[in-house]
């Protein structure tokens, strides 16, 4: 796995190499992931700023250190092993996609204000659709999943239009959910996740299914251990992993395709054998199921889905890039997500470097900590009369660099209650430059 890995100063680094790990934190990094081409002098230039001292490089996807003159380069030593937690992990890839090429159309993105009030349209169509499958499922009939089409197709249409309006609304509550919430807010990142990491039209169609029907099991459960504000009781967890089995049972006269059924069944798997029902392992693991446990795993730490307290969008992600480093996910899968979202996902409350307080409206893949916010707050906390939405990336805003996340729930009272945005005022904010 690791013959053509090597690792090189910082001083050795040069266009046209392929990084696959860096001696720094992600949230140090000036990059989402640290897998990645480097293009031209600015990554390099980026990379310095950021403190990096060695990297790792892959010589079969990139080029190698230039040897000095009349010396005869050397073959490169195999990487020096990481923690065993992490290089035990096989991660096969999740798809072989065609490269788009120049006649692949691309859809147009729609302005987000637009893209909105279809996301909220579509919101309650799933949660609907989530309604009637558990009624299905509980009354013993099976579940017809040719009906689900048209729903999938929406979904992948809108997150290709502009995929910040379903995010959005995926992260506009901190409360402990509803499960159709939950079910909600995984289908769309999961199915945006698998755009993102190029997965086969017929295995999103699996992998959507899966997600619509990754809790069947929960319905047969006290709906009390959803979103239980204290730790469940040895009896109560041991009743909460039941509801894999239990919803393989519910499903089980729906006729699903195996690899949908496998996905289901595998998504509280983890790959360093700690998980549940089977206590896979590695590449026991179908790689559809690993993307499914990253988001509903992500889903239920934001939204307090089980007995664990909600946390803001970014601990959440550093969670779970620690436990990539230990073996627990994949760890491409979950660069990939963080990747999607941002190291600050939309709806994120933020402290500015000016002490004026904001909330995120979108994140820019190339530019992970400049997002466009919308300021509420001013340095001295008074609220502005109007939201300021101002982009973060452009040159004249560098003064308003992000100093860190809020947690706008963590206070009582109404005081910063505008860095809890609703649907209404995601529609309607308007920039005000």
């Amino acid at each position: 796995m690791f013959e053509h890995q090597k690792i090189i100063a910082i001083g050795d680094l040069r266009v046209g190499m392929f990084v696959t790990k860096l001696d720094i934190a992600w949230l140090d990094s000036p990059f989402l992931s640290h897998t990645r081409a480097i293009k031209d002098a600015a990554d390099i230039k980026a990379l310095l700023q950021a403190g990096v001292k060695t990297l790792t490089i892959d010589l079969s996807l990139g080029v190698d250190v230039i040897p000095e003159p009349g010396i005869e380069p050397a073959v490169s030593a195999p990487l020096s092993i990481p923690p065993p937690e992490i290089t035990d992990v096989p991660v096969p890839e999740v798809a072989d996609v065609p490269a788009m090429n120049a006649e692949t159309p691309v859809p147009p993105v729609v302005a987000l204000e637009r893209e909105l009030q279809v996301a909220v349209e579509l919101r309650d169509r799933v949660k609907k659709a989530v309604e009637n499958l558990s009624r299905t499922l509980e009354a013993g009939a099976p579940v017809d999943v040719t009906e689900l089409a048209p729903l999938l197709d929406s979904t992948i249409e809108s997150l290709k239009r502009n995929d910040q309006a379903l995010m959005s609304l995926v992260h506009l509550s901190r409360k402990a959910h509803r499960l159709g919430d939950h079910v909600f807010g995984t289908f769309c990142l999961v199915l945006n996740l698998a755009l993102q990491r190029k997965v086969s039209e017929q295995e999103r169609e699996h992998l959507g299914v899966a997600a619509l029907l990754h809790e069947a099991g929960w319905t047969q459960l006290p709906l009390n251990l959803i979103g239980k504000r204290s730790p469940y009781t040895p009896a109560e967890l041991a009743l909460v992993q039941k509801h894999v089995a239990i919803g393989a049972r519910t499903l089980a006269q729906s006729d699903l395709p195996e690899l949908t059924n496998r996905i289901i069944a595998e998504h509280h798997e983890r790959l360093d054998g700690s998980g549940y029902p089977a206590q896979l392992r590695g590449d026991q693991v179908h790689p559809l199921s690993q993307l499914l446990a990253v988001v509903d795993t992500y889903e239920e730490r934001v939204h307090q889905l089980t007995d664990e307290p909600g946390v803001i969008p970014t601990v959440a992600l550093r969670s779970l890039y620690r436990e990539a480093e230990r073996g627990v996910f994949s760890p491409e899968v979950v660069a990939s997500l963080i990747s999607l979202l941002g190291i600050y996902p939309p709806t994120t409350a933020v402290l500015l470097k000016t002490g004026e307080r904001a909330v995120v409206r979108e994140h820019h893949s190339d530019a992970p900590l400049q997002p466009v916010v919308a300021i509420h707050y001013d340095a001295a906390g008074a609220a502005l009369a109007a939201p300021l939405v101002v982009d973060l990336r452009q040159a004249a805003e560098t003064r308003r660099a992000i100093e860190s996340a809020l947690d706008p729930g963590a206070s009582e009272g109404e005081y910063w209650r505008w860095l809890r945005p609703s649907e209404e005022q995601l529609i309607h904010e308007r920039a005000v430059r």
